[in-house]
């Protein structure tokens, strides 16, 4: 009973830093939650998740794999939100087969608009572009405000020569005001193939805006670069 309650206000606290924008600090007090051994399932699939968006591969990895081996006790949704996260850190790790395998299996069980960006974008990683589309639309279908969803889907066009699709979907995502420097980028690139430079610098500029974390699929590098190489051309 102890153990939960200082669980409890060690969770508490972890909320109040990550609103606050510390990052760190929010992982810290999920680590002393989790020691306590009385955490949620669901605060520990947090740690695990924050430690991998902060870039600790490894240790994220170690969260959830001891998770997995004892989720015996783990309700369904609980389990899939902690697989669909172990997938992102398999993926990260340099196994994009068995991180798309392990959301194909649980996909049919908990889909969602989390599920649908990121088998949809690790579609796209693996450069099946034909399955990516088909799965992309129906990730639209299913939430057609969704910023990833959108993402995806304008990037599939993009890869796929579709430049006019894909500037109506980014047109789309764009009046969402998407939070996170792949929308613009991507949108970027669009505006290039189509001859709009001086829209294809705005995007770029506004990519910056958005500062890049370890599961963002575009670095600040790749912005700068593409943004020197479009404005002296």
């Amino acid at each position: 009973m102890f153990g939960k309650l200082k669980s409890f206000i060690y969770v508490i606290k972890a909320n109040s830093a990550y609103q606050k924008s510390s990052a760190q600090e929010a992982i810290n007090w999920l680590e002393k939650a989790y020691k306590t051994g009385s955490a949620k399932p669901s605060v520990v699939t947090t740690l695990g998740y924050l430690l991998l968006k902060e870039g600790h591969l490894d240790e994220s990895l170690r969260i959830f794999k001891e998770q997995i081996n004892s989720s015996s006790n783990i309700k369904d949704n609980d389990l899939y939100s902690l697989k669909s996260n172990y997938a992102l850190a398999l993926w990260k790790n340099g196994e994009l087969d068995r991180a798309i395998a392990i959301y194909e299996d649980i996909f049919p069980k908990y889909k969602n608009t989390i599920i649908y960006g990121s088998l949809g974008y690790l579609y796209i990683l693996k450069g099946d572009l034909e399955k990516a589309l088909k799965f992309n639309q129906e990730a639209m279908e299913y939430n057609d405000t969704g910023t990833v969803i959108l993402d995806n889907l304008g990037q599939t066009y993009y890869l796929m020569g579709e430049y006019e699709k894909a500037e109506e979907i980014f047109k789309k995502l764009m009046t969402l005001s998407p939070k996170f420097p792949e929308a613009y980028y991507d949108y970027a690139l669009v505006l290039e193939k189509l001859g709009n430079k001086s829209g294809c610098i705005e995007n770029l500029k506004n990519a910056l805006n958005y500062k890049p974390n370890f599961l963002s699929g575009v670095t600040v590098e790749q912005i700068q670069d593409k943004l020197k190489q479009v404005e002296t051309e």
